[in-house]
């Protein structure tokens, strides 16, 4: 028997099949009796076609979404990399007083002026107190204490509303390498004011202002061999007992055991208005709080913060702070282990 094979579904089937009983396509035209023949170059041009229009529009769609893609993430990338780099910027180099440009300690304290205290630094956040003092037939002083403010990009933006004479307003702080700029505009005067922290500034470094307790262990050195790094005394010698001197320079005091010369003990009081940070162990100064001691240093072997005092052993002694009622440092203590 002839057969033949349908069309659609490929079944064979008798040769005399006008459709096929397994998926019903007609075989053969019953009006003219001759077998369907399929259209095999107009399906082919109609599917060629229809891919082609799909292709344009899937690469339209692509061409309009992309800007918007690489847009946002162009955005997100630079955003993070923004971020990332300034969390990275570490200013402590900044620490310590800064003074006039060309001016002194000494110039500060005789003729007036403005004076910088950078506090402490913890990445990109940094904390100062900022100074200006009139000239000595006045000597009137405006101070912002304790200012915190994020630096990105070399520049810190802040604002106070008390210069001690009840001004506010705002301020810049700009870093460069070797130095500071600060502006400070007053908005609001005090009804009573006489002067005001308002100005713009450029200071310098004060390196040789700052002593540092922490890089240099002072513990058991020949006094006489030291003493230059102290400054000038500011009183006499006190013979404190039979066995010890006390020598006191600007903020702090020396003792001194008589028989050897040798440095026993080291006293720092953080009284002055005006220089908080000069003395300093590391980044522990007149500004510094608890926290700022605890993180540096730690759990303290001797806590007795419920009176105001924490120890610490150190390389040859102990070293121990006073904090007042809001735990900042009031004083700073080293002492030898043996001053016998």
């Amino acid at each position: 028997m002839d057969t033949k094979y349908c069309r659609n579904c490929g079944k064979e089937l008798p040769v005399e099949s006008a459709f096929c009983p397994y998926c019903m396509t007609k075989l053969i035209d019953v009006k003219t009796g001759e077998e369907i023949k399929v259209k095999k170059k107009l399906v082919f041009l109609i599917s060629v076609i229809a891919l082609f229009v799909f292709v344009i529009a899937g690469i339209i769609l692509i061409l309009f979404l992309m800007p918007n893609i690489s847009k946002n993430n162009n955005s997100q990338t630079s955003s993070i990399s923004s971020s990332n780099t300034n969390q990275k910027v570490d200013y402590s180099k900044y620490i310590g007083l800064w003074y006039d440009k060309g001016k002194t300690k000494d110039d500060f304290a005789d003729v007036g002026g403005s004076m910088l205290e950078i506090v402490s630094v913890k990445y990109d956040v940094v904390r100062f107190t900022f100074t200006r003092k009139s000239n000595p037939a006045y000597s009137w002083i405006a101070r912002l204490d304790n200012v915190t403010c994020r630096v990105i990009d070399g520049v810190g933006t802040f604002s106070f509303d008390n210069d001690s004479w009840l001004n506010s307003g705002n301020g810049i702080i700009k870093f460069n390498d070797n130095e500071i700029y600060l502006e400070t505009t007053v908005i609001t005067k005090g009804d009573n004011a006489l002067w005001d922290i308002g100005g713009k500034f450029y200071l310098s470094k004060a390196e040789d202002s700052i002593i540092d307790f922490e890089s240099i262990n002072y513990l058991g050195q020949d006094f006489d061999s030291v003493k230059n790094h102290f400054g000038e005394q500011t009183d006499d010698v006190i013979t404190a007992s039979d066995k010890w001197y006390v020598y006191t320079f600007d903020g702090f005091s020396v003792t001194v055991l008589i028989e050897t010369n040798k440095i026993v003990s080291l006293n720092v009081t953080y009284l002055s208005s005006t220089n908080k940070t000069g003395l300093c162990y590391g980044n522990i100064n007149g500004n510094s709080t608890y926290d700022d001691v605890y993180a540096k240093l730690g759990e303290p072997i001797y806590n007795f913060l419920s009176s105001g005092s924490v120890a610490y052993n150190i390389d040859g002694g102990t070293l121990s702070f006073e904090f007042d009622e809001n735990l900042f440092v009031t004083e700073l203590n080293i002492t030898a282990n043996n001053t016998h």
